[in-house]
Parts: structure tokens; sequence; C-alpha cells
């Protein structure tokens, strides 16, 4: 289950097109960020709502492609990527996986984040629905093979601050960014994995 939550957040992927509707307006919210630092909180429900799962970690984004998930409590696990190459580390398990990039996760949750309105429209209806300076997005694949029914993408005042998806057994993962930064300042290996990453746990 770690690996399909971590998952969540393979990350971006950048182009501009003109579309209209709903598919424009969360295109222009995700594009007009270009990074993301933050800290999260992810609850996972069963479908009758009683709490499976509660992890904590943090997480830094850029356009494009370039993800670090880094989750902390219960259990270590980093998922690091910079559009070419993907690490996935479990400290629990001290295992290492590399791969390379796949373009095709632009149909996984998070590479929604950063998805072009082309993508957007190939693979999903899309939904606005607003409430006061809240919007937030239901996405719902158009892919039957897809791993998640619906994936919700929460903005306030125009900033991500929040995501939910469902998955195919009616399972519910909430995540809610804490403190972010929407304009962080990365260092070239942040997007890395060395050697010495897991002594940074």
């Amino acid at each position: 289950m770690r690996r399909l939550l971590c998952a969540f957040f393979l990350i971006l992927a950048a182009s501009h097109s003109f579309a209209n509707g709903d598919v424009a307006q969360l295109h222009l919210m995700l594009s007009s960020a270009n990074s993301l630092k933050a800290g999260f909180s992810q609850t996972v429900y069963d479908s009758d709502g009683a709490v499976l799962q509660k992890s904590s970690g943090d997480i830094a984004l850029q356009r494009p492609n370039k993800v670090r998930w880094h989750s902390k409590e219960p259990f270590q696990y980093l998922l690091v990527s910079d559009g070419k190459t993907l690490w996935r580390y479990d400290a629990d398990l001290e295992q290492l996986n590399v791969e390379p990039f796949d373009p095709n996760l632009a149909q996984a949750p998070t590479m929604i984040l950063g998805a072009s309105i082309e993508q957007l429209q190939k693979n999903f209806a899309v939904e606005l629905n607003k409430q006061g300076i809240e919007r937030s997005f239901i996405l719902t694949p158009k892919n039957d093979a897809s791993n998640f029914s619906e994936l919700v993408l929460h903005f306030k005042q125009g900033k991500l601050i929040g995501m939910a998806l469902t998955d195919a057994l009616e399972q519910r993962t909430e995540i809610q960014f804490i403190n972010a930064n929407y304009k962080p300042t990365f260092s070239p290996d942040e997007f890395v994995f060395k050697e010495g990453a897991p002594s940074r746990f």
C-alpha cells in the first residue's frame, strides 16, 4: 500500500495550449505554480469511513517531472525523481529500487499536477465545484485501467491545499499540505538520490 500511496506523488510535465471550460481552469491553476514545498498529513479510510492508516512527511515538487516525497511517520519511505530516473528507498526493508522515469506516468494521480491540457482532456473527465473562495476539481479517469476511480484537487485562493483519492475498493486517501511554500528555491541535488540519502532520514 505504501508504494501506491507514495506513487501518488509522482509529478509534473508541462505544456501550454488552449481549451475551454473546467479543464482550462484546472490547467491554469496548476500551471501558475512551478514548484511546491510542504509538509503533508495523509489519512486512509476504508469504504465505511474507518481510519486504516495515518502518515506524515514532506514533499518537494518542481516542474517538469521532479519530485521528492519523504514519508516519515509511521514508516520511513523516500521517493525521488529528477524526471529521468526514479528512485524508491524503503528504510524499513533497507531496499532501493532504481528505474527509468516513465512518461506514461502522466496518468498517475500527481502527474496530473503538471499535465498539459491535452493530457487532461485525453485521460480525464473534469468537473469544477465552487464553494466560496475554495475550488475543487473532480477528475474521473476515462481509462478503466487506472488505479483510482476519482481524484479531487482542492484549491484555496488559487493555491493547491490538498488532494483526495478514491480507489477501486472504495478506500479513500486524503492528503493535506502543511506550511506550503509555493515559490521555494531548491538545491541542484534535491531531486537526485544520493548513496548517503538514508542517513538524512
